[in-house]
């Protein structure tokens, strides 16, 4: 059976049984490991709590698995040169040698997915002792746990109990956690403030553990061996690395998710501390303050330990793609903010072979919908339950992988109410547009880094009697055009960040003449700078002019660093064009756009443009609908918006 299908299956024999708790089903499927588990409950005949502890254990762990494979094991470089850098003392969780080691094994091997893995059972390979020793350390850690956090028994067995965090190799780890860790929970003196803060200077300080964007794509969690090889890894790794960590000293942590966020793409894991009277403190991994989305959800939901999401309405595969139907994971929108039971009407008629049951809800995820959740279909209307508002979905029919719009895209507001576009193709508007994706807060922290910085220009090659251009006072938005009003000429010119910042400088350009009477031109000359290029370097100042937005120049706080351009001869200087680090999502001169909107009948292209300037004009474009824009030549990132007022709104 596939992963989806036999998660079906046993939901049913558990409805058929009555029993949530079918521990017979484990045994019966634990082959010839059967003994060990059966070992493992009998050890704890005498012994009430435990032994209710160990049945928890068995019961949940029917759907409890990790992979192997071919495919896994030659991915298994990227921890091999991970450990190799940390101990270079490279410690930036994107280096480029690990998104060029990550491009090389997909182009050579194949894309690492689950479906391309071997899914093995937990209940197959885990021992008497394993399971034993697990439950010693978790009882012995979680009674002497802080008095602040959750003393529920529910809560012991679902987030500090389970021997593992997801979909890992089980490894033995709570001992030796304990042992290192404890200490962090026992010496706090300002609850769960000075709990994160002991955390992060460990992890983030001590030993140097950070987020890594390229590992988003290792789909799976690391084992907690590779975890402490690694250092690295996507918020599913890092908030397993808490996970284990804060268990192991008898914390109640849980994970929490968005499958896909309402206004961009991919979704999210982070940690959540179960407090007592029934409080929680969500975090990111890392994160020392309550957490705060930067993005919208649509629907979040939490990782169980037990399988409790079994309903005695379990949809069809033909109705809802199997990964809705997780029955460890529990829907807690409602601990977040305000949600919405909505009604929509299948405007779009199912017209398939057989009846329709469920409908899904989907949101948009850079080129496609994606389904977050499912609903009833009845009277011709779906019901969808606690959905967060201010976000754009569209219900839909689920078959056989396709997603097949049943309603318009409609925008669920902040009070509850449905909105619905209705296009105006008798009205047309000229529609000027700067980027193709939302400015999200990160990248003003990007651009935090090149703010008061210097521009200056020289006639000498040290810089004596060096004059100021200009300062960058402001974080950049995007790129920026800074005209010069110097009237002396300048051999040598040179972007200098801040001593105190590191400058995440994306590009710069210096235009000018060499005569007062030419025409401006884009100056060239030899590219010079600091630090000095070497191997350790990640981001040298020539990827501040390697006409590409999507490499930047950094340097170390607090040592001396600037990108600079030799012109052979002097020249006036008349602009400088720059751009901080940043997502690359705005209009870049010379790349071919396509605008598109939506109809019923799909997304209808209104043309295709070069971009010759920092924004593009399209043409009489049909009003009040969504939109988007795709970069024909390079990018990967996209959102829908509607225009509003002259200025995209995005969703």
């Amino acid at each position: 059976m596939t992963k989806y299908t036999w998660l079906l299956f046993f939901c049913f024999s558990f409805l058929s049984c009555g029993q949530p708790l079918h521990i017979e089903y484990v045994l019966e499927h634990a082959g010839e490991n059967r003994m060990e588990l059966e070992s493992f409950l009998s050890y704890y005949s005498k012994d009430k709590q435990k032994k209710q502890a160990a049945e928890f254990l068995l019961s949940g762990m029917a759907n409890k698995h990790y992979y192997v494979g071919s495919l896994l094991d030659k991915y298994d470089e990227v921890f091999q040169l991970c450990d190799s850098l940390n101990k270079r003392g490279i410690i930036e969780g994107d280096p480029p040698m690990l998104s060029q080691i990550w491009d090389s094994l997909e182009y050579h091997c194949g894309k690492l997915a689950e479906s391309n893995m071997e899914r093995k059972l937990d209940s197959r390979i885990l021992s008497a002792n394993f399971l034993i020793d697990n439950v010693e350390q978790a009882f012995q850690a979680w009674e002497s746990a802080p008095s602040y956090v959750s003393k529920e028994l529910d809560d012991f067995y679902e987030f500090v109990l389970p021997y593992k965090a997801n979909n890992e190799i089980p490894e033995i780890y709570r001992e030796k956690y304990f042992k290192e860790f404890a200490h962090l929970r026992d010496t706090v003196k300002s609850g769960v403030k000075g709990l994160l803060l002991g955390f992060n200077k460990e992890f983030f300080y001590n030993r140097s553990y950070r987020n890594s964007n390229t590992l988003w794509n290792y789909p799976i969690t690391f084992p907690v061996s590779k975890m402490e090889m690694i250092h690295r890894g996507a918020c599913r790794h890092t908030v397993a690395l808490y996970t284990w960590v804060m268990r192991a000293c008898g914390l109640p942590v849980a994970i929490d998710f968005v499958k896909s966020w309402g206004n961009r793409s991919q979704g999210h894991e982070w940690n959540v501390l179960m407090l007592d009277s029934g409080r929680i403190f969500p975090f990111d991994a890392f994160g020392i303050d309550r957490l705060e989305f930067a993005y919208k959800p649509a629907k979040i939901f939490r990782k169980m330990y037990s399988l409790n999401n079994i309903t005695e309405e379990i949809p069809s595969l033909k109705d809802v793609p199997g990964w809705l139907l997780s029955p460890d994971e529990l829907d807690v929108t409602t601990q977040y903010g305000d949600t919405y039971d909505i009604s929509v009407k299948c405007t779009h008629p199912w017209s398939g072979d057989y009846s329709k049951k469920h409908g899904i809800i989907c949101v948009f995820d850079n080129k496609e919908w994606k389904p977050v959740y499912w609903g009833k279909i009845k009277n011709n209307k779906i019901t969808f339950l606690r959905m967060m508002g201010d976000v754009c979905y569209m219900a839909a029919y689920y078959d056989r992988g396709r997603i097949i719009p049943a309603t318009s895209p409609f925008i669920l507001q902040k009070n509850g109410s449905v909105k619905y576009l209705s296009i105006d193709k008798l009205h047309s508007e000229d529609m000027v547009l700067k980027r193709k994706y939302p400015r999200f807060k990160r990248m003003e922290m990007f651009a935090m880094a090149i703010r008061r910085g210097v521009v200056e220009g020289a006639n000498d090659k040290y810089f004596n009697g060096k004059s100021l251009l200009f300062d960058i006072m402001k974080e950049p938005v995007d790129v920026v055009d800074s005209s010069v009003n110097v009237s002396q000429k300048f051999r040598y010119v040179r972007v200098r960040p801040a001593l105190y910042r590191t400058g995440g400088l994306a590009e710069v350009q210096f235009f000018g003449k060499k005569h007062l009477n030419d025409p401006e031109q884009q100056l060239s000359g030899q590219i010079f700078g600091l630090p000095s290029i070497s191997s350790d370097i990640t981001h040298p100042y020539t990827h501040a002019m390697d006409n590409d937005y999507e490499t930047y120049f950094d340097k170390p706080k607090n040592e001396e660093g600037y990108i600079g351009l030799d012109l052979g001869t002097p020249h006036y200087i008349t602009r400088v064009r720059y751009c901080p680090r940043s997502d690359s999502n705005f209009i870049v001169e010379g790349h071919k756009y396509e605008l598109c909107y939506w109809t019923d009948e799909g997304w209808i292209s209104v043309g295709k443009k070069v971009a010759t300037d920092l924004t593009i004009t399209f043409d009489t474009v049909p009003q009040n609908t969504f939109y988007i824009l795709h970069n024909l030549t390079r990018g990967k990132e996209e959102r829908i918006f509607t225009y509003e007022n002259g200025e995209q709104i995005w969703w």
